[in-house]
């Protein structure tokens, strides 16, 4: 039996022992599986997924592993931004920045910058490979308006190209409907302490008809939160402030009754602010300026067994930084993506065929450019099939052509099975390659850096990032009460882009990018999820890593051994209350062993049915309840976490 979707068709405790204890408490009686991981609860619909083969499909049957989660648990979660979104969810890790307490997240071990990120299926123009110690890809839109957000883990190049050696996150938004309808909230935080910082936000969000063949949607976010000091130097700040401001526009016209056209713009400006010492002793105030901004215009079409789409889109971001006291500012930057891509998908006989194509022109400011600006052009065309084997047996082949301007061409594969053994169970696993291409930066031979007290160097020769990776799962549905999942998965990296140190003049270092390393990541993600009566669930996920830099032997630096994320949650007439965990595993970083560390929070909901079209939502909690430090537990973290704080949201939805 299939279930695709195509075409509109039919504590004091070690916190890893207790997690490990209500694992074998599951094992032993249990409910439905949660949407969080890929699953919908038995009186829903299943969750459904676009990312994995660019149709519709059931996220727990489609070719890949997936990660559904819904707008109400980003409600649930306290989600501020997309980073906050995703915590938690299998597979991902944090990764430090080192400045203002940022991190970006790893994905099976991989960096955050072999994580494709996605707005309805459109690039961003990433920024942590390009600009040093950034995390500014995860505020690109408002939590109020995304619909899900859909979490693909293993190599995807094979229909999105470079950057996706990890996997893909697809950041899917809200559409305007054929009757007017949205929400207003409004939320606040403070820290439980006079050093903690405080923050608040508001936003909307409101979409509908105007006139019989048009739609229109409208976002809008402002929020701030203030910078947290470091307890131990004041003049540092030990967490930035920010203060983020989004402003969002979507139009869909029908031409016909099979045939649309979509137009958006999102433009947000966000401001980073934190207290720094420079390395002559002086004391002075950080100030960053983010600009981000992406506009499109697409056309569908839907012909019964044929789909079709055919877009274009230019994503923007530019960053420009002050700084007090006479300290010299780090050089203004600008990216720009400009991307035009179609594909059709098509059922003939017994296969779905997926056949598509981008042209994306990619260019970077910054002065230590030759010129003060470079660009590139990438082409690619990828074709995907999806066949049945058997009546429980289906298999996906994929197969795509990038050719990269500067380095040349890579071609990237994709097999992949899914056994429906039974309604109860699925198997699945395949292989995939996949690619990053160098950032203009790296390959640019003429690129100087020479900001601080080092200088990086680009590399005309320089190669791109490949992986191979394999990986085999199962989801079992034991009974209407519980459900264990597992994925083992192993990943050969080569060519991985570093750098190495040419010459010391003084306390300046001088370094080039090369390809020098090459890793191997090996790991288990495994889960379940138990009912234990129709108003309590517990749901568990844990992800277990052994990786090893191949050249050295040792670890790969910041990827925890051990990582959990559970939480309980209580439903009933109107309440729900939500007691979660996230626990971070012990982890190598630079020759240091930092200790592990355990987040707890917890929260009350109430909802009101106002009418028949409106409701009320609010919630409090309380975020870090053991009121964790990094710095205390070792200085070497390379990023911080907000102390405990309580906070309060209210939602009018209409």
């Amino acid at each position: 039996m299939h279930h695709r979707l195509n075409f509109g068709r039919p504590c004091r405790r070690h916190p890893l022992a207790l997690a490990a204890l209500l694992f074998v408490a599951g094992a032993a009686q249990a409910e439905q599986p949660a949407q969080t991981v890929a699953q919908a609860p038995a009186q829903g619909l299943p969750a459904v997924t676009v990312t994995a083969t660019m149709t519709e499909q059931d996220a727990r049957t489609a070719p890949a592993s997936v990660t559904v989660i819904t707008a109400e648990e980003l409600a649930e979660k306290n989600a501020t931004d997309l980073l906050d979104a995703v915590r938690g969810a299998p597979g991902i890790t944090l990764t430090g920045r080192q400045v203002g307490g940022r991190k970006t997240l790893a994905l099976r071990g991989l960096e955050g910058k072999h994580t494709l990120t996605l707005i309805d299926g459109r690039r961003i123009s990433a920024s942590d490979d390009v600009i040093g110690h950034s995390d500014y890809q995860y505020g690109w839109l408002p939590i109020s308006a995304m619909e899900r957000v859909e979490i693909i883990r293993g190599p995807m190049s094979a229909l999105y190209g470079s950057e996706a050696l990890g996997g893909v996150i697809n950041i899917i938004t809200k559409r305007p409907r054929d009757r007017w309808g949205g929400s207003i909230g409004i939320s606040g935080a403070t820290g439980l302490s006079s050093d903690a910082a405080s923050e608040g936000g508001t936003s909307i969000y409101a979409g509908g008809p105007l006139g019989e063949r048009a739609r229109l949607s409208v976002n809008a976010e402002y929020a701030h939160r203030n910078a947290t000091p470091d307890v131990d130097d004041r003049r540092y700040s030990e967490i930035e402030g920010r203060k983020p401001r989004n402003l969002g526009l979507e139009a869909e016209f029908d031409l016909t009754a099979r045939q649309r056209l979509q137009a958006g713009i999102s433009d947000g400006k966000e401001i980073r602010l934190y207290d720094d010492v420079s390395p002559a002793g002086r004391a002075y105030a950080n100030r960053y300026d983010l600009d981000r901004r992406q506009t499109h215009v697409g056309w569908t079409g839907d012909f019964g067994d044929t789909r079709a789409q055919l877009r274009a889109y230019r994503s923007e971001m530019s960053v420009t930084n002050t700084r007090s006291n006479g300290v010299a500012a780090t050089r203004p930057q600008d990216m720009r993506d400009d991307v035009v891509d179609g594909h059709v998908t098509l059922r003939r006989g017994g296969h779905q065929i997926a056949l598509g194509g981008e042209w994306r022109n990619e260019e970077l400011v910054n002065a230590g450019l030759k010129g003060g600006r470079d660009d590139v052009t990438h082409k690619a065309l990828f074709v995907q099939d999806e066949f049945s084997l058997t009546a429980s047996l289906m298999a996906t082949l994929g197969l795509r052509a990038d050719h990269h301007g500067l380095f040349g061409s890579e071609l990237s594969p994709r097999a992949y099975l899914v056994w429906e053994a039974s309604p109860s169970l699925v198997v699945k696993g395949g292989y995939g390659h996949a690619f990053k291409a160098p950032t203009l930066k790296q390959i640019s031979p003429n690129y100087v850096g020479a900001e601080g007290p080092h200088s990086f160097l680009g590399n005309g020769n320089i190669k791109p990032e490949t992986s191979n990776s394999f990986e085999i799962g199962a989801d079992w549905q034991v009974s209407p009460s519980w459900s264990l999942r597992a994925t083992a998965f192993h990943t050969e990296v080569r060519q991985l882009i570093t750098y190495r140190l040419l010459q010391q003049v003084g306390i300046r270092r001088v370094y080039q990018y090369d390809n020098v390393d090459a890793a191997r990541i090996q790991g288990l993600e495994a889960g379940f999820t138990w009912a234990i009566t129709p108003q309590l669930s517990l749901s568990t996920d844990a992800t277990v890593l052994h990786t090893r830099d191949k050249s050295t032997g040792k670890r790969l630096n910041d990827r925890p051994t051990t990582s959990v994320a559970s939480h309980l949650a209580w439903r009933s007439a109107g309440w729900d209350a939500r007691l979660g965990l996230q626990y971070t595993g012990k982890q190598d970083s630079y020759g240091n062993r930092l200790p592990a560390y355990t987040l707890w929070n917890a929260s009350l909901g109430r909802a009101w049915k106002l009418n028949a079209t409106q409701s009320l939502n609010l919630r409090a909690g309380l975020e870090n309840l053991g009121n964790v430090r990094l710095a205390e537990k070792s200085p070497n973290f390379g990023y911080a976490e907000l102390g405990r704080r309580v906070f309060v949201s209210a939602r009018l939805d209409f």
